[in-house]
């Protein structure tokens, strides 16, 4: 038997939910946050994605052998756990630089609103790609 080792890598924004792992079309189990899942497989070429909600991963296809393994990282959009903080903190900018220093930054909250599209296409329109997989080196 061959060996699927996938690796979920730890994110806040997705922390509370699990990803559900499916080979070939059918669901094999599904994997928490910071957590590794091991399936064995049959030898020959599989496809694999990741679910969570309605969104999914990419379609990532494999070719295993007889007795190898490989191992997958599965992670959630790029920067997708670091533009939520980083919006919050331009906002936090923007009400002190108003309230304590009475200085209008109005190009803050401009900024905010472009960067609110991003993890909204993912969600959206991308909902293909909100999650990431793919063999680890």
């Amino acid at each position: 038997m061959a060996k699927i080792i996938i690796e979920r890598k730890s994110e806040w924004n997705n922390k509370a939910r699990d990803f559900e792992i499916y080979l070939d079309g059918e669901k094999v189990g599904s994997i928490r946050d910071g957590n590794t899942l091991e399936i064995e497989v049959e030898p020959g070429r599989h496809q694999l994605i990741a679910k969570i909600d309605w969104c999914r991963s990419n379609v990532l296809e494999i070719e295993l052998n007889e007795n190898t393994s490989k191992v997958i990282a599965l992670s959630g959009f790029k920067y997708g756990a670091i533009i939520m903080p980083v919006l919050l903190g331009i906002i936090l900018a923007y009400l002190i630089s108003k309230y304590a220093f009475n200085v209008e930054l109005n190009f803050l909250l401009i900024l905010t609103s472009i960067g609110f599209l991003y993890p909204l296409y993912f969600i959206t329109f991308g909902k293909n790609n909100y999650l990431v997989i793919n063999e680890s080196s």
